[in-house]
């Protein structure tokens, strides 16, 4: 991961810049995954941007993880009621419980559904999920995405 990746990311879970990590807000990030939180190694204490860096870099160097997978097993976590599709309702939780009070609006969350929901039925299935999610790592590292 690139360092400023990860300085991004700690201040997703740090949203009140305390410069610490709370077990907690990586366990909510696990949303119960617990293989998820076995591959991570969650600490039992916070954490520091160097002790965060550490801990991604070793995440990121695990070669066995399928990033598709990781991602079906985040749809699976956010897909409370196992519809197979994820409604607003539960992208707007599964937010909530990442960011806590640095939430996305309703007009974030109506957007993301949208953008994301090929067939218009106001949900997002696994294959758009998996869409929206290479799209955005493809931006993420730069490429040129339409």
């Amino acid at each position: 991961m690139r360092p400023e990746d990860i300085k991004e990311a700690f201040a997703l879970f740090d949203p009140q810049n305390r410069g610490r990590i709370e077990p907690s807000a990586l366990q909510d990030f696990t949303l119960g995954d617990e293989e998820l939180e076995q591959s991570i190694r969650i600490p039992d204490h916070s954490i520091d941007l160097h002790e965060f860096t550490e801990l991604m870099n070793r995440y990121s160097q695990d070669k066995s993880r399928d990033p598709e997978e990781a991602y079906r097993r985040t749809f699976n976590s956010i897909n409370k009621d196992s519809t197979g599709a994820i409604s607003a309702q539960e992208l707007r939780a599964a937010v909530q419980s990442l960011m806590g009070s640095n939430t996305l609006s309703e007009a974030d969350i109506d957007e993301i559904i949208k953008e994301g929901d090929v067939s218009g039925d106001g949900r997002i299935t696994l294959e758009e999920f998996l869409k929206i999610m290479q799209k955005s790592e493809k931006m993420h590292h730069g490429e040129h995405v339409l």
